[in-house]
C-alpha cells in the first residue's frame, strides 16, 4: 500500500515534535539535574530508574488502550490530537528548580514526580504515534521509506532540541543567560518555547495521517499471555534485542555528550555546545537517504552490521581528542553523525514487521500491545543505562553544581566520561549485530506472509457477508474465526507455502 510523500512527511513530523522534547531531555536533563538543580549524581540515577520504570508500565497499558479504542479520529491518532497539549505542559515541570527544596531528598522527590508525570503524558502521545505506522501501510519497502523520512525529521527535532537548546540555555555563554543572568530562568524559558513548538507540530502530524490497516480480530489477552506469545516468535526476540541495544547505545551517547563537551574537552556551553551537538545530527540527516538506499538494495542486517562496526571504531577516538581542539572535535562529530542515522533507521524499519508475523502465527492484530511492550522493555533498559552512566560519574568523583558554574572536576571523572562515550556504546552496537542477523526477515518472506494475511482478510470479509468462498481456493480455512487457521492438508499448494514459511520461522529461532 503506497503512501503519498506528503503523508510520509506529516507522519515524520510526529517524531520531529517528539524529538524536540526527547533531545532536550536526553542531552541536558541529567546535566541540568546535577549542575543546575544541584542533585547528587547518585540520587539522579535513582530518579531516572524510578521514572523509567513507571514509564515502562504505562507504555504497555497505553498500548492496550489504543488497541481497544474506536473513535471518529481513529484508534491511534486521536491521542496525538488530544494529548499534545498535556505533554507540552508537563515538559515544563522538568526544568523548574523547586523553591525551598534545599535538601537532597526534597529535590529527588520533586524531580521524580515531575519526570513520572511527563513520562505519562509522553506515553499517551508517543505509543499511539509509534503504533500507527503499522496501521498506515503493510508494504515492506514503504515502511523502510516511511521510517527513513521519519528518522530524517527526527534528527531535525534532535537538532532543535539539542543544539538550539544549548544556544539558548546551556551555560553562562548562552543567549538567555545573557538576558537574565540566571541559568534557572534560561532553562525554563527555553523549555517553554520548545514545548509550544512541539505541541503544534504533533497536532498537525496527527491531523494529516490516515489509518488503513486494521482488519484482524481484537486482542483480548492479558499482559503475560500476550508477552508469552510474543516471546515465542523468534522475530520478536531478535528484532527486539537489536532495537533495544541500538537505542540504549544511542541513549548513552546523548546522556554523556554534554559532560564530554563541557567538562572533558573544556568548551563550556552556549555557541560551541550548539555547534558540536548540531554537526553530528546534520550529518545524520544528510546520510539517512544513503542508508535507506543501501537497505533497499542489500539486506538490512548486512548494512546495519557495517554501520555498527563503523560507529564502534569512530567512537574510540573520543578517548584521544585533545582538550580545546576545535577541528579534531568537529571531525569526530562529522564521522559519528554519518553512521548514527543507520543505527536509528534500520532497527526502526524492522520493528513494524513483527506485527504481521504475530498476526500470521497467532491470528490477532495488536499493534498497540506490541508497541506498548516494545517501549516497556526499552524504557527499562534506557533507565538502567542512564542510571549506570550517572553512577559511574559519581564513582569517579564528579561533583555537582547548584547554579551551572564551572567546577574543576578530577581527572578520574574526566577520563571516565571519555571512556564511557568512547567504548560503551560501541560495544553495545557490536553485540546488536548478532541479533540483527538472527532477526533478518527478507523481503520475499515478508511478502509471502503478507499475501497469506490478505487471503485471510478476504475470506473473513466474505464470511461476514454470508458468502461461501470457492472450495478450491479457500478449502480448510476457519472463516468464522477470521481466517486464523492455516490451509488444510488437502490444499497442497497453499500448505506447501505455509510449511516453507513455518520452516523459515523455526530456522531463525
Amino acid at each position: 500500500m503506497k503512501l503519498s510523500a506528503k503523508e510520509k512527511v506529516f507522519y515524520g513530523m510526529g517524531d520531529l515534535s517528539a524529538n524536540i522534547l526527547f533531545a532536550a531531555i536526553s542531552f541536558y536533563l541529567l546535566y541540568f539535574f546535577v549542575n543546575v538543580g544541584g542533585l547528587n549524581p547518585g540520587l539522579a540515577s535513582a530518579v531516572f530508574l524510578i521514572a523509567k520504570a513507571w514509564d515502562a508500565i504505562t507504555d504497555y497499558l497505553m498500548g492496550r488502550i489504543t488497541d481497544k479504542t474506536n473513535s471518529r479520529w481513529g484508534k491511534r491518532r486521536v491521542y496525538m490530537l488530544f494529548g499534545a497539549i498535556p505533554y507540552g505542559l508537563c515538559f515544563l515541570l522538568l526544568w523548574l528548580v523547586p523553591a525551598g527544596a534545599d535538601q537532597q531528598w526534597e529535590k529527588m522527590l520533586y524531580y521524580t514526580f515531575a519526570y513520572m508525570l511527563f513520562n505519562t503524558a509522553w506515553t499517551v502521545v508517543y505509543i499511539p504515534y509509534n503504533a500507527v505506522s503499522a496501521n498506515m501501510t503493510d508494504d515492506y519497502d514503504e515502511r523502510t521509506s516511511l521510517n527513513g523520512i521519519r528518522i530524517a525529521l527526527a534528527n531535525v527535532g534532535l537538532i532543535l532540541g539539542a543544539a538550539v537548546f544549548a544556544l539558548l540555555a546551556d551555560g553562562m555563554e548562552s543567549v538567555f543567560y545573557g538576558v537574565f543572568g540566571d541559568l534557572k530562568r534560561a532553562y525554563l524559558l527555553a523549555a517553554g518555547i520548545f514545548a509550544a513548538i512541539a505541541v503544534v507540530i504533533m497536532f498537525f502530524s496527527g491531523y494529516n495521517i490516515k489509518e488503513r490497516v486494521s482488519v484482524a480480530p481484537e486482542n483480548n489477552k492479558g499482559f503475560f499471555a500476550t508477552l508469552k506469545e510474543f516471546f515465542k516468535l523468534p522475530e520478536f526476540r531478535n528484532i527486539m534485542m537489536c532495537y533495544l541495544l541500538s537505542m540504549v547505545g544511542f541513549d548513552i551517547i546523548m546522556a554523556i555528550f554534554m559532560f564530554f563537551i563541557n567538562d572533558s574537552l573544556g568548551f563550556g556551553g552556549g555557541t560551541m555546545a550548539m555547534v558540536f551537538v548540531a554537526i553530528p545530527l546534520v550529518c545524520a540527516i544528510i546520510s539517512s537517504a544513503l542508508w535507506v538506499k543501501l537497505a533497499e538494495k542489500f539486506n538490512k542486517h548486512k548494512v546495519y552490521a557495517i554501520a555498527c562496526v563503523y560507529m564502534a571504531v569512530v567512537l574510540i577516538f573520543a578517548i584521544f581528542v585533545p582538550v580545546n581542539t576545535i577541528w579534531s572535535t568537529i571531525l569526530l562529530c562529522i564521522f559519528a553523525g554519518a553512521g548514527m542515522s543507520a543505527i536509528q533507521i534500520l532497527p526502526y524499519a524492522s520493528v513494524p514487521d513483527v506485527v504481521e508475523v504475530d498476526e500470521y502465527v497467532n491470528g490477532v492484530r495488536r499493534e498497540g500491545a506490541y508497541y506498548g511492550i516494545t517501549q516497556f522493555m526499552y524504557k527499562i533498559a534506557s533507565g538502567v543505562s542512564i542510571a549506570l552512566v550517572s553512577l559511574l560519574l559519581e564513582a569517579f568523583g564528579y561533583t555537582e553544581s547548584t547554579d551551572g558554574s564551572v567546577i574543576d572536576q578530577p581527572q578520574s571523572a574526566l577520563l571516565a566520561v571519555r571512556i564511557v562515550l568512547g567504548v560503551l556504546p560501541g560495544v553495545i552496537f557490536l553485540i546488536s549485530i548478532i541479533f540483527s542477523y538472527k532477526a533478518n526477515m527478507g523481503r520475499e518472506r515478508f511478502d509471502m506472509i503478507k499475501e497469506e494475511l490478505h487471503k485471510r482478510h478476504e475470506q473473513a470479509a466474505l464470511a461476514a457477508q454470508g458468502i461461501d468462498p470457492e472450495i478450491g481456493e479457500f478449502a480448510g480455512m476457519d472463516l468464522a474465526a477470521g481466517g486464523v487457521q492455516m490451509p488444510s492438508a488437502d490444499d497442497a499448494p497453499q500448505n506447501s507455502a505455509k510449511e516453507s514459511q513455518e520452516s523459515d520461522i523455526q530456522n531463525q529461532d
